[in-house]
């Protein structure tokens, strides 16, 4: 087993090399505001790559600190950057094996949140993001996946902090903070704490900053769901979903509220959900406030049909949400061309490759008239499959 452990250490050494060499490089563009995707990306990949061996290393250090304060000695530190232990040499009672046991856990813990109280307030929101999610990590990691790992057969400190027979007192206690800890974890986690927004310019960012204000003092429905909008858009899907959830109690027969609750549900989904579905169904029959809103919820309804190979209804779904899209002149043309795309692969499964191909001709057409290099480029590639397939 240690010698895997090494091996993955190794890659992960690795990696986190690579990661701060990029830090490195980047870090004139990364102290610039707004916080960007790409920006967002990179704190999270660090509280993983470099805040964990920091954190390896004092939960390590804090099993160390309290085999000394009970009167033992450390005969073996063993520090793999992203994995180690120690070895305690002494007479300890059980009450002192179960306290150096979880002091590593608490070691960890206090890392995290250290972390966080010292970046919460900095100038830099990459760095400030960073700390929120180092933070989270920590918690997640010592408070659910060691546990969790322990406890299914591999060696690790909750054996010891959960041995009732020999410490009843002291686990019992644990197992009760575990509960209380886990469900503030989770409570904190669905609420979005540890959620920042990305923004793609400053002028984004502003205008976010006054629709906060704006949905703060106000309680137009049309204003709750552009503020829970901007939300989702900036990656801040949980604070979303409980903002939302919370519109939704006062005002559920709003269609406007139950699309979104679709569209949050879909984020970041192959496939859409049923539950999804079921929202969309609710806003339709409830009624929409303009064609763009009837048009996303049309093209859910589609994805979802063209999913179970329901294609007549696929068909029939994304052919309204593009004749929607088309009427209002203020429509995005890659949102069009992403309707078109998704309307050839129905063409494409029900075997009409010709109109396949107009949908993308259609939908590169589109690409091009924004100058987005990646989705031409994507289109470009998709016609060249289905000429391949013609």
């Amino acid at each position: 087993m240690s010698a895997i452990s090494n091996i993955l250490s190794l890659f992960y050494i690795f990696r986190s090399l690579q990661l701060t060499a990029v830090i490195w490089r980047e870090w004139q563009g990364i102290t610039q505001e707004p916080l960007t995707r790409h920006k967002k990306q990179l704190a999270e990949q660090a509280s993983f790559f470099i805040a964990v061996p920091i954190g390896v290393f004092f939960h390590e250090f804090s099993h160390s600190l309290a085999t000394w304060a009970s009167g033992g000695q450390v005969v073996e530190f063993a520090y793999r950057a992203f994995w180690g232990y120690i070895i305690p040499s002494g007479q300890f009672t059980p009450f002192q094996y179960w306290f150096i046991s979880l002091a590593g856990t608490l070691g960890s813990l206090l890392f995290g949140l250290t972390v966080w109280l010292l970046l919460r307030h900095h100038r830099y929101s990459a760095l400030r993001y960073f700390g929120l999610r180092a933070f989270r990590f920590q918690v997640y990691f010592s408070l659910i996946y060691y546990p969790v790992f322990t406890l299914l057969g591999f060696e690790g400190d909750w054996r010891m902090i959960y041995d009732f027979g020999a410490t009843p007192l002291w686990s019992g206690v644990t197992a009760v903070f575990h509960i209380a800890l886990l469900f503030l974890f989770w409570q904190g986690d669905r609420r979005g704490w540890f959620e920042m927004l990305a923004h793609d310019s400053l002028a984004y960012q502003d205008a976010f900053h006054a629709l906060a204000a704006s949905a703060r003092d106000t309680l137009d429905t049309q204003t709750q769901i552009r503020y829970i909008d901007a939300l989702r858009r900036g990656g801040a899907v949980n604070k979303a979903k409980y903002q939302l959830a919370q519109l939704l109690r006062t005002m559920p027969d709003s269609g406007s509220a139950h699309l979104e609750m679709a569209l949050l549900l879909s984020e970041g989904k192959r496939q859409v959900p049923l539950r999804a579905i079921e929202h969309t169904r609710q806003a339709l029959s409830l009624g929409l406030p303009n064609n763009i809103s009837a048009a996303f919820a049309h093209q859910l309804l589609g994805k979802y049909n063209l999913d179970i190979s329901h294609l007549e209804e696929a068909d029939s779904h994304i052919s309204q949400a593009i004749a929607l899209t088309q009427t209002e002149p203020e429509s995005d043309p890659l949102q069009l061309a992403r309707l078109y795309h998704l309307h050839s692969q129905v063409s494409r499964q029900q075997r009409q490759m010709q109109r396949a191909h107009a949908d993308l001709q259609q939908a590169l057409s589109l690409a091009q008239t924004t100058a987005n290099e990646q989705a031409i480029a994507y289109y470009q590639g998709e016609l060249d499959v289905i000429g391949q397939d013609r």
